[in-house]
């Protein structure tokens, strides 16, 4: 991953770690049903406040990359299942 943020970038910082991220799991460095970085770790890796690790995460969520289980952290979600179920209907 990398761990530089581009301020001047139109992208907000949330949306580039979570891009970043979304490069992992498509190329396979996070694997299906592992745990991505915990909050912590985007904090220290990237320099950034608690709510932009949060709503990286958040957004990866509501793009279906990721599943939280409460109480033991963020994971990848299998997208290949919801496609594969999609094409069903």
């Amino acid at each position: 991953m990398s761990s530089t943020i581009d301020y001047e970038a139109p992208i907000p910082p949330y949306q580039q770690i979570a891009a970043e991220i979304i490069r992992d799991i498509e190329s396979g460095t996070l694997a299906i049903d592992r745990p991505i970085p915990s909050e912590s770790a985007l904090i220290q890796r990237w320099g950034v406040a608690r709510d932009t690790a949060r709503r990286a995460v958040k957004h990866l969520r509501e793009l279906g990359y990721v599943y939280t289980v409460p109480q033991r952290g963020t994971y990848v979600r299998d997208r290949s299942v919801k496609d594969e179920q999609q094409e069903d209907e």
